[in-house]
């Protein structure tokens, strides 16, 4: 009898034992299912021109986050007197947000060397004011986010983003790569801002030939010049001998803006393997059949019923951001429950498509 009652207490052991494991289990993988998902980051750069200026109230209260970086750039160009107003009123709504970073103005010529350059100085800008941030994003005042910061800010926290290093842009497909070479680097492009006057900003074109134009060593790369960048990748850029060199080289081109980044990471074997081939950024440049031209169409613009021409294109889109907008106070956002939703409920449900 003594050994058939050990015996049961062994077999009523094993099962406390069991469930107390069991139960230990569940409580772990609640708590693991409980904890909030991992958020990066991020560092937003955005490049204010005169045509835009009106526009940024806006866009950064519906973007600000207080774990996030802003760097702000007022292109020399706009009167001082309405930089210095703008600045001012910037300021006064957001007192006590430390995080909004303003540089010195310098002139920016469109499709010019100076545009890459103003993003260098942004990123280092960013690295100066803030050792946290995981990724660098480059904006216009003409940008207008479709997620929420917050949801962002988990997006791109999602463990493959961060422990791969993903960098992000909007890659052309490989038939313009050749066609863009030959339109913007055949010829010796010339930024009349790198004169420093303080007025010059025009791309000069004196069809003299590019004397690089067969020599180069790398791959020449087309994309769009909206792009989203890991921190590490930011730091090959502004400190590596490799990148200085890409940046001579890149000097006397059209468009670089839309070139450099992309050639730099896409030609270096540690960065390659990290490209994503999509910034998340929601363009349209072509509508019913007609090709916009130069620039996009711009995503508030109305029919002749006064209908929204591209709400329904631009719900859909799965893109951080939209572009191009261009009335202060477009009744677009407010019309489109999901649009508004952006800023009265960062936490709300959004399309995502894994890549």
């Amino acid at each position: 009898m003594f050994r058939l009652s050990g015996y049961f207490s062994a077999v009523m052991m094993l099962r406390f034992i069991h469930f107390l494991l069991f139960s230990v289990s569940l409580f772990l993988f609640a708590a693991a299912a409980e904890k909030p998902p991992r958020e990066a980051n991020i560092a937003y750069f955005i490049q204010v021109s005169e045509s835009t200026i009106t526009l940024l109230p806006r866009l950064l209260k519906v973007l600000w986050h207080e774990k996030n970086l802003y760097v702000l750039h007022f292109d020399k160009k706009i009167p001082k007197w309405q930089r210095d107003y703008s600045t001012r009123s910037l300021l006064k709504s957001a007192k006590g947000k430390k995080n909004i970073v303003i540089m010195p103005s310098e002139v920016i010529t469109y499709r010019g060397i100076s545009m890459v350059i103003n993003s260098m100085n942004a990123m280092q800008t960013a690295k100066d004011a803030s050792t946290s941030w995981d990724f660098f994003i480059n904006l216009s005042g003409s940008d207008y986010p479709l997620i929420s910061p917050a949801n962002q800010r988990v997006l791109l926290g999602e463990q493959d983003f961060i422990s791969r290093r993903r960098s992000f842009f909007s890659i052309s497909n490989r038939e313009w790569w050749a066609k863009s070479k030959k339109f913007r680097f055949s010829r010796l492009f010339t930024d009349t801002s790198l004169s420093m006057n303080g007025t010059q900003s025009e791309l000069l074109d004196p069809f003299q030939k590019q004397p690089l134009f067969n020599r180069i060593g790398f791959e020449w790369v087309a994309a769009e010049s909206w792009m989203i960048l890991h921190r590490s990748f930011v730091n090959y850029l502004l400190t590596s001998g490799p990148s200085r060199r890409y940046f001579a080289a890149f000097s006397y081109v059209a468009e670089p803006e839309e070139h450099y980044f992309a050639t730099v990471a896409y030609n270096t074997p540690q960065f390659n393997d990290t490209l994503i081939r999509a910034a998340f950024r929601h363009v349209v440049w072509v509508h019913n059949g007609k090709h916009s031209g130069q620039h996009p169409y711009h995503v508030d613009d109305v029919d002749s019923k006064g209908r929204w021409k591209f709400k329904d294109v631009v719900e859909n889109s799965r893109c951080f951001f939209t572009r191009k907008i261009q009335k202060q106070n477009s009744q677009f956002w407010t019309g489109s429950t999901r649009i508004s939703a952006v800023s009265v409920s960062p936490r709300r449900k959004i399309l995502w498509k894994r890549i």
